[in-house]
């Protein structure tokens, strides 16, 4: 899991923020010194720990919500906590992911793998599990087929990377008979198998130069394909949407509000998406206020990207309150997202 640097706290202030974020975490509830000193993971007295406490709060990573109350983490405190001082279990990453590949790997088809990743994403976590599904364009050709579909219109099927098959109807040369259209398929396939869209293009017009075969004007249509294929649309799965929502967090109407129309407009959804589709790295946990989603600083977001073979690209992850486990979401997560890029790579 990647981190960001942040300036560094010593080891007595960074404990003593580590305590207060995983109490809150917890239960949701203001920490004060005398329950940290109660603790006995750090031997300072009370009022050492709440002189500590105050600078944590001069530094912006604390806050007091009232008065006489203890202290809660900002976004920027939770920020400092996941990039620094968070530290992940392995024996727990171990048995996740043993228990994840048993599940995942009996899926069938690509829509069924990410259908059960985002159901896995909210029963492991509790909270809302998201997969996009994004495919970022053609970028081979595989193989092409011609079939002569009537006297004057030829049928183009055209097998791109990942398996992807589009449909173009061209016109058909006069008197190109079934056979002539079938060397015609094995002339394309032996000039533009593997080739990317760009170098098609080239190829094509060269052909077109030279015309040996008498066809131009069913070239010229490939190479308007070739120039702009057919884009597949994008697509959402979400699961864990009620359970997320009996949570305490969300008893704001406002928040609700928001959240139920992220889940349906999804434009919003997919903005944060795209930044971690285009981070081939790591986890990315965007926290309460960092995401900019109006009504929504008590949700936070913690997402990865994952990659299948040549060109399906896709983001998946997981929403939920600002008071969440960051240690063992940011598990589920990275686990998930390896998973399914291993097995969409064919090497489960």
């Amino acid at each position: 899991m990647q981190r960001r640097g942040s300036k560094d706290l010593n080891e007595r202030h960074g404990q003593i923020l580590g305590d207060v974020v995983r109490a809150y975490l917890a239960n949701g509830q203001p920490v004060g010194s005398r329950t940290l000193a109660e603790q006995g993971h750090i031997s300072l007295s009370p009022a050492s720990i709440r002189n500590v406490m105050a600078e944590l709060e001069h530094r912006g990573l604390l806050a007091s919500p009232h008065t006489s109350a203890g202290r809660v983490p900002t976004d920027r405190g939770l920020r400092y906590f996941v990039d620094t001082l968070m530290v992940a279990d392995p024996y727990i990453e171990r048995t996740m992911e043993q228990t994840l590949a048993g599940h995942l790997s009996q899926a069938g088809m690509q829509k069924d793998l990410l259908r059960r990743a985002t159901d896995e994403l909210a029963s492991l976590t509790r909270y809302a599990g998201l997969v996009w599904v994004h495919e970022s364009g053609v970028t081979r050709i595989r193989r092409i087929e011609l079939i002569g579909v009537s006297s004057e219109k030829v049928l183009a099927v055209i097998v791109t990377s990942g398996d992807e098959v589009q449909n173009r109807l061209i016109d058909r040369p006069e008197g190109l008979s079934d056979k002539r259209l079938h060397e015609v398929s094995l002339r394309l396939n032996e000039l533009l198998a593997d080739c990317d869209l760009a170098e098609a293009q080239n190829r094509l017009r060269r052909e077109m130069e030279q015309d040996r075969q008498h066809v131009r004007c069913l070239l010229e249509d490939l190479k308007r394909w070739a120039e702009a294929p057919t884009h597949r649309q994008d697509d959402m799965f979400v699961s864990g949407q009620r359970q997320l929502l009996a949570m305490p967090e969300f008893g704001v109407i406002d928040t609700v509000r928001s959240l139920l129309g992220a889940f349906e407009e999804k434009e919003r959804l997919l903005h944060l998406m795209e930044q971690v589709e285009k981070d081939e790295h790591g986890v990315r946990v965007f926290i309460g206020s960092e995401h900019a989603l109006v009504d929504m600083e008590q949700v936070s977001l913690v997402m990865a990207r994952y990659q299948g073979p040549m060109n399906t690209v896709g983001t998946l992850g997981v929403i939920g309150p600002r008071r969440m486990q960051y240690d063992r979401v940011l598990q589920v997560v990275d686990c998930t997202a390896r998973l399914v890029s291993r097995i969409l790579g064919g090497r489960n």
